[in-house]
C-alpha cells in the first residue's frame, strides 16, 4: 500500500464520475455522495500517514531513568 500513486487514484475517480453522468446520475447526487465519502477517505489517509511515522525501533526503553540512585 506504501506505493499507492495517488494521481491514478484521481484520474480513476474523475473517469468514473463522467461516465455516471454520462449514464444520467445527476451532478448534484455525485457532489452529496462525494461529500459523504470525504470523511471516511480522510480518516483512512490520516490514520495510514499517523502509522507511516513510526519507525519500527522497538529497542527503546520507555521508562523514565533515575539518575538520582546511580553510582
Amino acid at each position: 500500500m506504501k506505493n499507492l500513486h495517488y494521481g491514478h487514484c484521481i484520474i480513476g475517480v474523475a473517469i468514473a464520475a463522467v461516465l455516471l453522468v454520462a449514464l444520467g446520475v445527476s451532478a448534484s447526487t455525485l457532489g452529496f455522495v462525494a461529500v459523504v465519502l470525504v470523511c471516511p477517505l480522510m480518516m483512512f489517509v490520516m490514520m495510514r500517514a499517523m502509522m507511516g511515522n513510526q519507525t519500527g525501533n522497538h529497542d527503546r526503553d520507555d521508562h523514565p531513568v533515575d539518575h538520582e540512585h546511580r553510582s
